[in-house]
């Protein structure tokens, strides 16, 4: 007598709703026939929704339906059975299923169906990659400064450094086969699984998202800034991916606050270039009125003046003099700054400029018993720039040169062909600049040389002509050695 069923049991019942294992039957197309309730509990689906739709529509990943319908094709000569296959669940996780697959005929050479039977192995697959992982890797990856995490291709961890536990605040056995997208931010998850499949399609060394900001979630639901880099990992097991994160978010704070700095910056170096450039009439009104009014005491038009007089009343024009100069200079930087300075290119005649500077500045030359010399073509060259910036940037080389020599000459040069390239030269028998100082000459407020040779002046004449030259298209050229005088060149047009 054989054993029978319990009473109000039937094979289909128990089939159905009992069995540990996903059971699905399949058409010969692959359609889904049966679905039974672990089939249900396994992938997601309720029977109703899976019944009639193709099964690598539901449950196999795109890179796997080959693999699927190989098995398929095995399957008509024996059972087949996939270790760990990949397989889809409905809210996106990948899962590790055992499947055995298995064709049904009743007519020889005629296929009724297929039948497959599925165990959810995920948490034994994740534990065993954990172990090898562990094995291999974890004394290693202790000593790195980052935080290391490695993930299998179902994007489980398997191995959670101690670093990692410090910057997300969970511990080892709280992560150990959770999915990786539990660390990030929720808006980025559905987009990060997309990105892991591709990953493990073209694995290659690489940084994550690179150009874009990447954000990490701590335990807490804080979020941080990261960096991270992925490097594909081969075991036993299949493919891993080892990803090793760095908290950046102190460099971040110091790129903002950086960043704050440099806004404040900009807004009070604009202020003050702003301010500058339309004080010009208010700062410049007064002290022409004071150089005005001495020289007029100077000259004894109200009357005559005692030594003790003539001798203050020349500190106060000396003095205002050069706070004038000063005040000229910066204005001139302000407006460039504040690009107030407006260059008005016309064709000019460079040899009559330069001998008007030789004729400005003779009676200076001639004050300190030196020789100001002109050398120029005997035609006129003609050429389109900006007369203003031009003139000042000759006297204040010829200035220099006739302050900074005692005796010899002074030669000022004007050289070039009819077209093209052409410049002007003021060349000195005076002290030389050396080396080093040459490097610093045209920052602002800096006189280089022997303090105590130094003449009166503010520091900022060559760097207000460096930036003029700049806005002109040329450039400043220098030639010195100490004790053999010096050579200063306005460089325009093309070679």
């Amino acid at each position: 007598m054989h054993p029978e069923l319990p009473a109000g049991q039937t094979f289909e019942r128990l089939w159905r709703n009992e069995s540990p294992d996903a059971l699905i039957v399949l058409s010969p197309e692959g359609q889904v026939l049966l679905w039974n309730r672990m089939a249900e509990a396994t992938f997601g689906y309720a029977e109703a929704e899976a019944v009639g739709r193709l099964l690598v529509e539901l449950i196999v990943p795109a890179d796997r339906i080959d693999e699927e319908l190989a098995a398929r094709r095995d399957a008509l000569g024996r059972d087949v059975l996939l270790r760990a296959a990949l397989r889809n669940h409905r809210d996106g996780r990948l899962l590790y299923i055992d499947i055995t697959l298995h064709a049904v005929r009743q007519v020889p050479g005629e296929l009724d169906c297929y039948v497959l039977s599925g165990k959810d192995v995920t948490a034994f697959k994740v534990a065993r990659d954990a172990q090898q992982v562990e094995e291999r890797y974890r004394d290693l990856l202790e000593s790195v400064p980052d935080a290391i995490i490695i993930v299998n291709q179902g994007g489980r961890i398997v191995l959670f450094n101690s670093q990692a536990e410090r910057i997300f605040g969970w511990s080892r056995g709280d992560m150990i086969g959770v999915s990786v997208e539990m660390l990030l931010p929720e808006r980025y998850r559905s987009a990060h699984f997309g990105h892991r499949m591709r990953f493990h399609r073209a694995p290659q060394v690489r940084s994550m998202g690179a150009g874009l900001e990447l954000y990490g979630l701590r335990r807490d639901g804080q979020e941080f800034p990261v960096e991270i880099s992925l490097s594909p990992l081969k075991s036993e097991e299949g493919d891993l991916v080892m990803s090793a994160i760095r908290d950046i978010t102190e460099r971040k704070q110091a790129e903002l606050a950086l960043q704050k700095m440099n806004a404040e910056l900009r807004v009070a170096n604009q202020a003050k270039d702003r301010f500058l450039a339309t004080m010009s009439h208010e700062l410049r009104t007064p002290l022409n009125a004071i150089l005005g009014f001495t020289g007029i005491l100077l000259m004894r038009l109200p009357g005559e003046l005692n030594p003790e007089q003539e001798n203050q009343l020349g500190i106060v024009k000396s003095s205002a003099e050069h706070l004038l100069s000063l005040i000229n200079d910066l204005l001139d930087l302000a407006k460039i700054q504040a690009g107030m300075y407006q260059l008005s290119p016309e064709l000019i005649d460079l040899g009559v400029l330069v001998a008007d500077v030789q004729a400005q500045l003779a009676p200076l030359a001639r004050a300190k018993k030196l020789e100001l010399a002109l050398q120029r073509p005997a035609w006129p060259m003609l050429r389109t720039t900006d007369r203003r910036a031009l003139r000042q940037i000759v006297i204040n080389f010829a200035n220099n040169a006739i302050k900074f020599t005692d005796q010899g000459i002074v030669r000022i040069g004007l050289h070039g062909g009819e077209t093209g390239r052409w410049r002007v030269d003021v060349e000195d028998d005076g002290v030389g600049i050396s080396e080093e100082d040459q490097a610093r000459l045209f920052a602002a407020f800096t006189q280089v040389g022997d303090p105590r040779r130094r003449p009166d002046g503010t520091g900022m004449g060559l760097h207000v002509c460096a930036t003029l030259a700049t806005l002109m298209g040329g450039r400043i050229e220098v030639k010195s050695r100490p004790g053999e005088g010096s050579r200063f060149s306005l460089v325009m047009g093309e070679e």
